[in-house]
């Protein structure tokens, strides 16, 4: 009778007595048993620092805002990187996936400030200083800048990052003439990867900086 006791205990069809050796951990903190890889601490690293930067840019208020144009930044980031491995498609080259970022997010701080602060947002269409007699046609061209803001965002992120593949692929085609054209394609091809890594960081900033200054117009 006394070995009854090892029989593990079910409650409704579940055995219960092994959830005790997951609810230890659980109730661990996991700075105790996890340990941050470096290229975790580098994304960390990299999400304060432009987390800083934003928040010079919409201080004092717009903490969601901020977060948004950040995790923006990070995920534009990473697939720019990714695309930089073989054999992976750059998604942020087509113009389909940067003109659905762009237009959404844009599209959703346009309603929502025009919404909010309808006169506020009436106003950036004329600049200060212009003449009254000019005023129809500041607002036709403001309208029209405004209006055309998601795309040039979208063509100038896609066309950045499918330009550097372009010209490593025409590099690599070099490769084949002579041992001399092989050895100048892997040196060249070697600047434009550096290169192509600062591109990659640089275009998802730009993005994503230029939509909070964006938002921040409508607001």
């Amino acid at each position: 009778m006394y070995f009854l006791y090892l029989i593990p205990t079910s409650y409704f069809g579940m055995s219960l007595n092994w959830l005790i050796m997951m609810l230890v951990l659980v109730s661990v903190p996991t700075k105790y048993y996890l340990v941050e890889s470096g290229v975790f601490l580098m994304f960390k690293s990299m999400f304060m620092g432009v987390s800083k930067v934003f928040r010079e840019v919409s201080f004092p208020n717009y903490v969601g805002l901020n977060f948004v144009c950040v995790m923006t930044f990070m995920y534009l980031v990473l697939s720019n990187l990714l695309g930089l491995f073989p054999f992976i498609f750059t998604s942020t080259a087509h113009p389909y996936v940067t003109l659905g970022i762009g237009l959404v997010m844009w599209m959703s701080f346009f309603i929502m400030g025009w919404s909010s602060g309808f006169k506020n947002s009436a106003a950036h269409l004329v600049p200060a200083g212009s003449p009254m007699m000019l005023a129809p046609l500041m607002v036709l061209i403001e309208s029209i800048s405004h209006l055309i803001r998601p795309f040039t965002l979208s063509v100038r992120l896609a066309a950045n990052m499918m330009a550097g593949h372009l010209i490593i692929g025409l590099l690599s085609s070099i490769s084949i003439i002579s041992l001399f054209g092989f050895s100048m394609s892997l040196m060249f091809q070697s600047l434009l990867l550096l290169l192509e890594f600062g591109v990659a960081v640089i275009q998802g900033f730009v993005f994503s900086i230029l939509l909070l200054l964006y938002a921040l117009e409508y607001y």
